[in-house]
């Protein structure tokens, strides 16, 4: 790999590599060597970014954050009014295409290595409560005089609905179609939007 004497871009390519190989290998997959190659480089590169797998871990979490928040606010932007926001952010979430689904296997692969790490784990719980956050204000939105308990209650399950689905889609797509994600959540959407007795 010709050097590149810009670090932003630099380290913009050994994101990259590492976003793929951990999609691509999981977390067990995830080392300096395999990211090297990825990017085409020596090591002693990767660790002059990425002090250790710890790090690496940690950059491909934000990304994933960055990634889905972009895509979030996106959908929210283009939605028609409050219930179309909030069907198209948790549709939105799923590994219905090889983009989501790459995101899901990086969100299992960073979940599977937070476990013992209290970094690792704090990160994973900031960013999965955002998007419980967002899920909240969405359901707010779509459904005025909801009180805060109740729609954090079905953000709650509709964040839990979500991200399940992405996990067992992760793991076996040719199961967990894009349908079937699809119909799972739109009935866990129709819950969240049940209106207020």
């Amino acid at each position: 790999m010709p050097r590149i004497r810009d670090p932003h871009a630099q380290r913009q390519l050994l994101s990259e590599a590492v976003w793929a190989t951990l999609a691509e290998h999981g977390p067990g997959g995830l080392t300096l060597r395999a990211v090297a190659e990825r990017a085409g480089c020596t090591t002693g590169l990767v660790l002059h970014t990425f002090t250790d797998k710890q790090a690496l871990l940690l950059d491909a979490r934000d990304r994933l954050h960055e990634r889905t928040r972009l895509r979030a606010e996106r959908l929210e932007a283009e939605a028609s009014d409050p219930v179309d926001a909030l069907r198209s952010v948790a549709l939105g979430t799923l590994a219905a295409d090889p983009d989501g689904l790459a995101n899901a296997r990086v969100w299992v692969g960073f979940l599977a290595s937070a476990f013992g790490d209290e970094v690792l784990a704090e990160r994973h719980a900031l960013h999965s409560g955002s998007f419980r956050i967002r899920l909240t204000r969405l359901i707010q939105a779509a459904i005025p005089g909801i009180d805060d308990a109740e729609a954090e209650a079905r953000a709650a399950l509709l964040a839990a609905t979500t991200e399940g689905v992405c996990v067992l889609a992760a793991g076996n797509p040719e199961v967990w179609t894009a349908q079937l994600q699809h119909l799972a959540v739109i009935r866990a959407l129709d819950a969240a939007l049940e209106p207020i007795r």
